[in-house]
């Protein structure tokens, strides 16, 4: 045998040296501690499995053909107890340079083979992978330790912004007006946002004057960004309570100003109106939001509102209201455009002419179910991923003849 010529230790291997025959055990073990290794020794697989269960180890260098149990079968016991993500390199000694010996030792585990007599080299290339191999699988655990702690935090960081997101919908969801009877007003609303939180917003607020302060804005986009501008104009517009058809224009130049000033790309649409049912009237300003229906017994109708711009898209825009009659049993219904283009699979959508015909087929009947056959309507139009923008509606019905009877 060569003398032997140790190399730079990199990494202090733990190894067990498996053999029946002493003198070949001492002879690896010389080697083995040259190279900086930690070695101990076993005189049968029995033996070596009993010192594997009390001690870790990173280089298991095994004789094939030994009495009792042979050193595939240790290899194979050895594997089948440890986990997964353990580190163990095995190396196996025959004299034999058997094909299908080396393929059953492989399939049993076997790393690496050393062919008696070893040359120095051999065992010197099985110590360099050993080493090489358990640097690779320590980076590697603590490159997934790290990402473990990562996931966690940004687990936990998913259910705080989910926290988050149920306390903004739960808000928004108070936000929507109240239903049923208000003074002579009957309201039903349907409001089924493109994503958890939407753009879209709903208002009704009764007035001391009498009748009530209405609207329905879209905001442009999706998401948290909308609806935090929504919920902003939700709230300036019942701020500025407007109770005259003037104080709607005011209101509304307002707004276009406050967007304006901002200098982003924000702007929304917003059908803003004041009804007064022991009047029989309905006052009303459409800023880029479509025209609303009125309902009178089976007749459907678009009041000619006027329509003006969008607030905040120009700073000259202007707005001008309009009064429209609303007569005992009329129902008033306001929608965004999300409700009439809601397409199905095959692009067709919803439509103004649709939403017409769902009124006009449950006049007579309550409120709730017009509500209730549009949402059918909307609902098998609506694919897996959900609305592709918000859908949000608003009704309103005068009940003052009923009111007074009672």
């Amino acid at each position: 045998m060569q003398t032997f010529q140790s190399s730079p230790v990199r990494y202090h291997l733990e190894v067990l040296v498996v053999d029946d025959d002493d003198l070949m055990s001492d002879v690896l073990t010389v080697h083995l501690e040259a190279l900086g290794c930690n070695v101990a020794c076993a005189a049968s697989a029995e033996e070596a499995l009993a010192l594997l269960a009390r001690k870790p180890v990173d280089l298991l260098v095994t004789d094939w053909q030994m009495p009792g149990m042979d050193g595939i079968e240790l290899v194979r016991h050895v594997r089948a107890g440890r986990s997964e993500d353990s580190y163990l390199h095995v190396v196996m000694m025959t004299a034999r340079n058997d094909e299908v010996v080396i393929r059953r030792a492989m399939e049993a585990g076997v790393d690496d083979f050393f062919f008696k007599p070893f040359e120095q080299v051999q065992l010197e290339l099985a110590v360099q992978s050993a080493q090489r191999n358990r640097l690779l699988h320590r980076r590697l655990q603590r490159r997934n330790s790290l990402l473990e702690v990562a996931h966690r935090r940004t687990r936990e960081a998913l259910d705080r912004v989910r926290a988050d997101l149920d306390a903004a919908t739960a808000l928004h969801a108070r936000l929507l007006p109240a239903e049923g009877l208000v003074g002579a007003l009957n309201f039903r609303h349907l409001y089924r946002p493109a994503a958890m939180l939407g753009g879209d917003s709903i208002g009704v607020s009764p007035l001391r004057e009498g009748g009530a302060l209405f609207f329905l804005i879209d905001v442009r986009g999706h998401g948290v960004p909308a609806a935090l501008d929504s919920f902003h104009l939700h709230h300036r517009i019942k701020q500025l309570r407007p109770k005259s058809p003037d104080d709607l224009v005011l209101s509304l130049e307002s707004i276009n100003r406050e967007i304006l000033d901002r200098g982003d790309d924000s702007y929304a649409t917003i059908a803003c109106g004041i009804v007064r049912p022991e009047r029989e009237e309905c006052w009303m300003v459409c800023a880029g939001h479509p025209r609303p229906l009125i309902a009178v017994g089976n007749e459907v109708l678009t009041p000619e509102v006027e329509y003006g711009m969008a607030v905040g898209w120009f700073d000259n825009a202007s707005w001008k209201p309009t009064r429209f009659a609303f007569p005992p049993g009329a129902r008033l219904v306001l929608y965004s455009d999300g409700v009439t283009e809601c397409s199905n699979s095959a692009g067709e959508q919803f439509g103004v002419e649709r939403l017409v015909r769902t009124l006009a087929s449950n006049a007579g009947k309550r409120i709730r179910d017009f509500v209730g056959a549009l949402e059918l309507g909307l609902l098998a139009r609506r694919s897996s991923a959900g609305f592709e923008d918000d859908i949000s509606l608003l009704v309103i019905e005068n009940k003052i003849l009923e009111i007074q009877s009672a």
